[in-house]
C-alpha cells in the first residue's frame, strides 16, 4: 500500500486542492479547515452537511498560494462555479458568497473545525468496490478524503479493519478511530464532479457496518484518524500497519 493522493480543504465545505506533499501537524494537515463561511445572522458555520442551502459551497474551490500563514487572506484563492477567481482579501468575497447561497454570509479565519477527527482516510479499494463507473480520481472526490491510500490490488473495504491499529505513512503515524458514516453529501455536486443521487443507497447496499459510536450500523466508506506522529508526507510513501 502507498499514499496515492493528498487533499487539503482550506475552507470548510468548499472543494479542496490536490497536493503532492504536505505537512501533517498534531491537529491535522497544515492549512486544512482554517477558514469557514459563517452565517452573518447567527454566527454559525455554514456547513453543507447540516444545512441544505449551503450545499452549493461544495461547487466552489479553495487553495493556498502560500503556506507561510494559512490564515492570511491574501494567500487564499477562491474559485466560484461561474469561473470567477478571487483572493481571500478581495472586498467582494462576502457579497459573492451571499449571492451564491441566497443568504447573508461572510468568510472568516477560524480555529480548525472537524466533524470527527483531523484526518480522513479513504482507500482505492473501497471506492472501486462501489463500482461507480467513474475513474478513481473522480469518484474519490465525492468522499472528501485528506489521504487516499492506494491498496495495490487488494479488494474490498479494507479500512473497516483498521480501527484500533496504527498506520505508518512514510514518516507519519496515524490511528484510525472511527468508520466514516456517510450522508447526503456524497450525492451532491462537488465542483466539476457531477451529482450521483443514488450514491448513498449504493454505499448502504455495499458496506453497511457498525460504527464505533453506539454500535449502530451505518453506510460507511473510509475512516477518521488521529495523528500519533506528525511529519512530512508525500504521494508514493509506503503505508503499513504497525
Amino acid at each position: 500500500m502507498h499514499v496515492g493522493q493528498l487533499w487539503r480543504y482550506p475552507v470548510k465545505s468548499f472543494g479542496g486542492e490536490r497536493l503532492q506533499s504536505a505537512t501533517i501537524e498534531t491537529d491535522g494537515l497544515l492549512g486544512d479547515h482554517v477558514w469557514a463561511v459563517v452565517d452573518a445572522e447567527s454566527g454559525a458555520v455554514a456547513s453543507a452537511k447540516k444545512f441544505r442551502r449551503f450545499g452549493v459551497l461544495l461547487t466552489c474551490g479553495a487553495r493556498l498560494t502560500d503556506e507561510t500563514d494559512p490564515r492570511d487572506p491574501a494567500s487564499l484563492e477562491l474559485t466560484f462555479p461561474d469561473g470567477t477567481v478571487l483572493r481571500g482579501d478581495d472586498n467582494r468575497v462576502d457579497a459573492v458568497l451571499s449571492d451564491l447561497t441566497s443568504h447573508p454570509v461572510r468568510l472568516e479565519a477560524r480555529s480548525r473545525s472537524y466533524d470527527a477527527a483531523p484526518l480522513h482516510v479513504v482507500t482505492s479499494s473501497s471506492v472501486n468496490a462501489l463500482d461507480t463507473g467513474d475513474p478513481i480520481g473522480v469518484a474519490v472526490r465525492r468522499f472528501r478524503p485528506t489521504i487516499v491510500v492506494d491498496t495495490e490490488g487488494v479488494d474490498g473495504f479494507v479500512e473497516n479493519d483498521w480501527l484500533g491499529v496504527q498506520l505508518e505513512l512514510g514518516a507519519v503515524v496515524i490511528e484510525p478511530n472511527k468508520r466514516t458514516d456517510r450522508c447526503v453529501m456524497v450525492t451532491l455536486d462537488h465542483q466539476e464532479v457531477p451529482a450521483r443521487r443514488e450514491m448513498l443507497r449504493t454505499v448502504m447496499s455495499r458496506n453497511r457496518v457498525l460504527t464505533r459510536e453506539g454500535g449502530k450500523e451505518a453506510p460507511c466508506v473510509g475512516v477518521y484518524a488521529q495523528v500519533s506522529v506528525p511529519g512530512a508526507i508525500h504521494c508514493g510513501d509506503p503505508v503499513a500497519r504497525i
